[in-house]
């Protein structure tokens, strides 16, 4: 590594922990890029960008109408084999069917549920859900759009609730904190005080500066905590003044 990038890592992790506060920017909770598993063309968008959903709603889905015409079919199949096997059970009690025959029968039927279950199936692998409660912040195509290939990235989901906060502090001031403390955090832009919990503190520091990340999450932050929010963590908070058991 050159002496110019070493001095630029280290401008860049010290301006978080200069003064006597300790400041980091409010993230979302988790973000997902979801990506289709095949590729195929966008039949429809249920959800816009900036739109609340929850966990299993139905975000985008591929062209499935051949799928749910085989579906169909295998209903009409089904309803046939069900209509015929209960002839034979009619019948095997007169004698006028065999064992054989209705094991056949039975067997159609049973084979004939599952491929209609797979397709199915495969009609839910083109259907991409939201993975959790969120907020669509991307969405990279539209209806009869193409999705090139399997992994394509097609929208994106982020969690508002709880969020978090990562800080960059020097190793002896996070070695006082705890993984599932409390933690008092100021937000200046609105001037207000709220609760976090210690969610990580890295056991690996920086060789430059000597510090570790530490991860705060914040629940229920509300419309008045945006993402992108300056927090600090006071230097003079109990949190990193003395120990805790």
């Amino acid at each position: 590594m050159s002496a110019r990038l070493s001095l630029l890592l280290c401008a860049l992790c010290v301006s978080s922990v200069w003064g006597d506060e300790i400041v980091g920017y409010l993230e979302p909770g988790r973000s997902i890029k979801i990506s289709s598993a095949e590729p195929g063309i966008v039949q429809q968008v249920f959800v816009k960008e900036g739109q609340y959903v929850k966990k299993g709603d139905m975000l985008v889905r591929l062209d499935t109408r051949v799928l749910e015409q085989e579906v169909k079919i295998a209903a009409e199949e089904q309803e046939m084999l069900s209509r015929r096997l209960e002839k034979l059970r009619k019948l095997i009690v007169k004698k006028f069917a065999s064992e054989d025959e209705l094991n056949r029968a039975e067997s159609d039927l049973r084979i004939r549920e599952l491929q209609r279950q797979r397709t199915e199936a495969q009609i839910e692998r083109l259907t991409l859900r939201s993975p959790m409660d969120g907020v669509i912040t991307e969405l990279r195509f539209d209806v009869a759009e193409s999705v090139p290939g399997a992994n394509s990235h097609v929208v994106t989901v982020v969690q508002l609730d709880p969020m978090r906060v990562q800080f960059t502090m020097p190793v002896a001031e996070a070695s006082l904190l705890k993984t599932g403390q409390d933690i008092e955090l100021f937000f200046p832009d609105s001037g207000q005080k709220r609760s976090g919990k210690v969610d990580f503190i890295s056991p690996v520091s920086t060789a430059v500066v000597n510090t570790v990340r530490v991860k705060v999450v914040v629940p229920e932050p509300g419309h008045d905590l945006p993402a992108g929010s300056k927090c600090s963590l006071l230097r003079s908070s109990p949190s990193l003044t003395s120990t805790h058991p």
